[in-house]
């Protein structure tokens, strides 16, 4: 509240004076019983300094003359002062409108469009995708139809089962969620358009545990099946008064299906191998990125034959999310040395190993659950090989189209063909 009352006297305009005469306590409370603001009151050497506003200071002249007192100006604050000083500067002031203007104009576009929650596709490939349908940076919001890039999001990635586009500031947030894994129908998913279909294996595996909630399974828990096999079949078959199928309804299968599944695994390296050796030294260069253009300003840094680089870009922005078509581009170079080495035994097992966890954080990342690890890993004089099979659990159902099926005619089985040989 105090920051508020601060904020409002600059904006009015306030003067600092000093008061002489010969009643100033009478001054003091004529102004008090008209409403007179006064604060940061002092005594100082003999008379009294106080600030008051501008519209109070323009009604001291009645209570002067009654006090016998008058005042000198010592300090003026707050806006309308400011454009007293610069009245006279007339670039100022059409600086500062254009600069108003040119903020409004860029509150227009989008100069930032930000994913979050993608695992399986990169934010390069998605934004490939948002430009090839027409929503890039620098586009204006208006043309930008949120529901429209939800429902194209959804239907270029099968993995995508929910998808949120929304403007904020210069912004374009996009939140994705994917499912347990790529191609494979989350536990619960039904059909998006909810046309018949059925759930098939889409690869070879142990029935784990079947849930089915809608359609007929056609498996249990223990049996084998090969990839393409129904699982869960899209249509549930209506029995008359004598048990026979007069109809079948079709609906889209609906399932949690879980297989014992095998992965085969191979890792090779040699043991000789080429390492970075970093030589401590570094360079810095940078750049203006301004509507999507780089412009490198001049380097004269050390030139490395061999480096890494590490670029870091940050957009300007006001506040949190209005972003601007501008941004600091800063490139840092590491210079290094390649030298040849060979890795130890055990140097060599641990590299293995490591990159066979990395090969399960993977799998797991994509809802399949190790069980067992059978990877051997050996080392001869040359090569360190990792070799062996994974049992996992994981989600084997795949959707597929539900086949029409005519029921046969009285008379007629249905593996019998008709009297035209169909």
């Amino acid at each position: 509240m105090g920051l508020f009352i601060e904020r409002w006297k600059y904006l009015q305009g306030y003067v600092r004076v000093r008061l002489s005469g010969y009643a100033p306590e009478r001054f003091f409370n004529l102004c008090g019983s008209r409403g007179i603001l006064i604060w940061n009151l002092e005594y100082v050497d003999g008379q009294y300094e106080f600030c008051i506003s501008v519209k109070g200071l323009k009604g001291l002249k009645p209570i002067l003359r009654k006090t016998r007192t008058r005042f000198a100006i010592k300090e003026r604050a707050g806006l309308p002062f400011v454009f007293v000083r610069c009245r006279k500067r007339k670039l100022f002031f059409a600086g500062a409108a254009a600069c108003c203007c040119l903020v409004y104009v860029m509150s227009l576009f989008v100069w930032k469009i930000e994913v979050n929650g993608n695992l399986h596709e990169t934010d390069s490939a998605i934004l490939e995708f948002l430009e090839k349908e027409n929503v890039y940076h620098g586009l204006l919001k208006s043309r930008i139809d949120c529901e429209k890039v939800e429902e194209a999001l959804r239907a270029e990635y099968g993995d995508v089962i929910w998808a949120s586009a929304k403007l904020e500031g210069t912004a374009l947030i996009i939140d994705v969620q994917e499912s347990l894994a790529a191609g494979r129908q989350a536990p619960g998913e039904a059909a998006g358009d909810g046309a018949p279909s059925d759930l098939v294996a889409e690869k070879d595996a142990v029935i784990y545990s079947i849930l089915t909630r809608q359609g007929t399974p056609q498996v249990e828990k223990g049996m084998r099946v090969q990839a393409g096999s129904l699982l869960v079949e899209g249509r549930n078959p209506v029995l008359d008064d004598n048990g026979e199928i007069a109809s079948y309804q079709y609906c889209a299968s609906d399932a949690d299906i879980l297989g014992v599944t095998e992965y085969q695994y191979e890792d090779k390296f040699p043991l000789r191998h080429k390492e970075k050796a970093f030589t401590g030294e570094e360079s810095v260069s940078y750049g203006l990125r301004v509507f999507g253009r780089l412009a490198r300003l001049p380097y004269f840094g050390g030139r490395f034959k061999e480096y890494d680089a590490v670029t870091d870009e940050r957009a300007a922005k006001i506040g949190e999310t209005f972003y601007l078509p501008l941004s600091l581009v800063r490139q840092t170079r590491r210079e290094y040395e390649t030298v040849e080495k060979t890795y130890s035994k055990t140097e060599a097992e641990t590299l293995a190993k490591e990159r066979l966890d990395g090969f399960c954080e993977d799998l797991e990342q994509k809802g399949v659950q190790i069980i067992e690890n059978n990877v051997m890993i050996v080392t001869d004089g040359k090569n360190c090989t990792a070799s062996g099979s994974l049992r996992a659990i994981e989600p084997i159902g795949a959707r597929r189209a539900t086949a029409a099926t005519e029921l046969p005619q009285e008379g007629q089985t249905e593996d019998e063909p008709d009297g035209n040989g169909h």
